[in-house]
């Protein structure tokens, strides 16, 4: 039986501009395949920046308006905690009572406000806040987040113990009847003032008369009055800093 053997089919070899040719080609598709992806990735940069701005702007401005509220609560509280002072030094003249008309707003104003930073640390924690690098507002950022959680939140504390000292004190001397008896109008009437039909103060008479005890409450008005001043400087500081980053956030944005 023969055999026959099938002719071997010879493969002519690629030129070497051929290889070249299709290893340049690869490389095109992968260097465009890398460059549109970080293309994609820094239009997503970008949008993510700019919605970050547009959000911390927005709390900067809340931060703003609150400030302002402070500070002038502070002023407006002032004479009353004066007048506290001189009722708490001199209590026989005003018949051993803590008078409402300066003691009511005294209890009733809140001028203790701290910043929440929501927009900030989520930007720190998120690992975002690199996005912000225009102009060196991501480091504006940070100085304002320094300030807020270095001094002004010393000052801060400061005065949340001076009034909870001054008030820890009226709980200790006076007697609270008129103040309850003020609260169950209030809670009858919705809890707002303004529905009952009169403006309402409510006295505190003393029930301890000791002279030592009435001068720490004379001297915690003072204490409280002092530390609302030094609130109003870290205030006005916060305000300024929040005001001129919304400025350069406005200015390197196109914000208004």
């Amino acid at each position: 039986m023969e055999v026959h053997h099938h002719p071997q089919l010879h493969h002519q070899p690629k030129p070497w501009k051929e290889y070249l040719l299709e290893g340049l080609m690869i490389f095109i598709a992968v260097t465009m395949g890398f460059f549109a992806e970080s293309l994609r990735e820094h239009v997503n940069d970008r949008d993510k920046e700019t919605k970050y701005v547009i959000a911390l702007k927005a709390e900067l401005r809340s931060d703003t308006a609150n400030y302002t509220s402070a500070i002038k609560q502070i002023l407006d509280l002032r004479p009353f905690i004066d007048s506290l002072f001189h009722n708490a030094s001199e209590p026989a003249r005003y018949n051993y009572i803590i008078k409402g008309k300066w003691n009511t707003p005294i209890n009733q104003t809140t001028t203790i406000y701290f910043p929440g930073l929501a927009i900030i640390e989520q930007l720190k924690s998120s690992g975002n806040l690199r996005l912000v690098d225009r102009k060196d507002i991501g480091t504006k950022i940070i100085g304002y987040e320094t300030y807020i959680n270095g001094p002004f939140k010393r000052e801060y504390a400061s005065l949340v113990e001076a009034q909870g000292k001054l008030f820890s004190l009226e709980d200790e001397l006076c007697d609270y009847a008129d103040f309850n008896d003020w609260l169950n109008k209030g809670m009858i009437a919705g809890a707002d003032p303004n529905k009952r039909g009169r403006k309402y103060f409510y006295d505190m008479p003393l029930k301890i008369r000791d002279p030592i005890k009435l001068n720490q409450l004379a001297n915690s008005a003072v204490n409280y009055n002092g530390w609302n001043a030094g609130f109003i400087n870290a205030l006005k500081k916060a305000k300024q800093q929040a005001t001129a980053l919304i400025k350069e956030i406005n200015q390197e944005y196109n914000l208004e």
